[in-house]
């Protein structure tokens, strides 16, 4: 294993700020940098951390601008972290029913009541979680205990996240399914057919936006982005992006806007989008051929990062964490992983990124 940790330097193209033309996709183009900064983003990066050997999983702690690898049991396929609301602890998740109760250090392995891949996992305030994974699994864990909860879906969940206070969650997986969880009761949220991907609420709590692929069943043009709405629990499409799935969605801690990220499907070129003022804005990447698959708002300051993952088989696309500040993205990672979680302390400021060799970005 090598690993190799200096601090950044910027060596990416600026981006402005501005909003540009809109095009036949709905969404408004940032313009292009210039041709003089677009160019230093080909240089040779000499400033990143890189990853070339290991095991199958990799877990990196990234903090003021270095990366350091924290120990894990090669045997473990952990696919996403999640951090209590106090910081102090939280739980890592994986292939074959894996719970790990997770200290920011080590991990430990819990009896878990299931043997499917589990995907994601979230905390309330009361330190309850929620676990969701395939075949429609939905773990429920309380001091230490986890429990089963039967569902009528039998399809894949991908991802679940609380609201701010506590008082709900939404659960969303394959082929439109969306849940809402209230008072321990679950309810089926209609509204959707293509497979939904990532869920983020707004920070004051009345609203989540929901990301999807543009595909639904029977290749059917869907919409990417939808809106769920606390008080009516109904959920409506926002936008559909022509031809681009929308991997990750999640809002700038203080509600100003939420960043996006996804790929073009014909084409496959990154895409990062803002959503704001119920309008998105493409923000052009600094270079093509990657695969935007998570993001990662540090939360009390301006920056987010960004995983990419591939949807080839392994060997074939390196994966890429990349810091995004307010108008400027560079590369800090690159290596065999591709990265299928970004999670920050919420108490702290570092953050936990989770690499897979084997992920692909259809099935993260």
């Amino acid at each position: 294993m090598t690993i190799i940790c200096a601090s950044p330097m910027m060596v990416s193209e600026l981006l402005s700020d501005r909003v540009g033309r809109r095009t036949n996709d709905g969404i408004r183009k940032i313009p292009k940098t210039s041709p003089k900064i677009k160019a230093r983003t080909s240089r040779k990066q000499r400033d990143e951390t890189v990853i070339t050997k290991g095991p199958g999983t990799i877990i990196l702690r990234y903090h003021s601008g270095q990366f350091h690898q924290i120990p894990a049991d090669p045997r473990h396929s952990i696919r996403w972290v999640a951090f209590r609301r106090d910081g102090r602890s939280g739980v890592a998740v994986g292939n074959k029913g894996l719970v790990l109760n997770f200290n920011g250090v080590t991990f430990e392995q819990q009896n878990s009541p299931s043997q499917e891949n589990l995907r994601c996992a979230s905390y309330n305030t009361a330190g309850e979680a929620i676990i969701v994974g395939n075949h429609g699994t939905i773990l429920y864990s309380k001091d230490g205990e986890l429990t089963p909860i039967n569902e009528d879906t039998k399809d894949n969940l991908r991802r679940v996240s609380w609201s701010p206070d506590g008082s709900a969650a939404i659960l969303v997986g394959n082929k439109g399914t969306a849940l809402s969880w209230r008072g321990g009761k679950i309810k089926e949220v209609a509204g959707a057919i293509n497979n939904l991907r990532s869920v983020t609420w707004h920070p004051d709590g009345n609203e989540a936006l929901i990301s999807g692929n543009y595909f639904g069943t029977s290749m059917v043009p869907c919409p990417t982005l939808y809106s769920y709405e606390l008080a009516s629990e109904r959920m409506k499409g926002l936008k559909t992006t022509d031809k681009i799935d929308i991997l990750a969605i999640e809002w700038r801690p203080d509600g100003e806007y939420a960043l996006a990220v996804g790929y073009e499907v014909v084409w496959h070129e990154p895409r990062l989008l803002r959503w704001t003022n119920n309008e998105l804005e493409e923000i052009r990447f600094p270079e093509s051929g990657l695969y935007p698959t998570t993001i990662g708002w540090a939360p009390q300051d301006d920056l987010a990062l960004i995983g990419t993952g591939s949807p080839h088989p392994p060997g074939r696309d390196e994966g890429r964490v990349l810091e995004y500040r307010e108008g400027s993205i560079r590369r800090l990672y690159s290596g065999t992983y591709r990265i299928t979680c970004i999670a920050w302390n919420p108490r702290e400021d570092y953050a936990v990124i989770v690499g897979q060799k084997a992920a692909r970005t259809f099935t993260t």
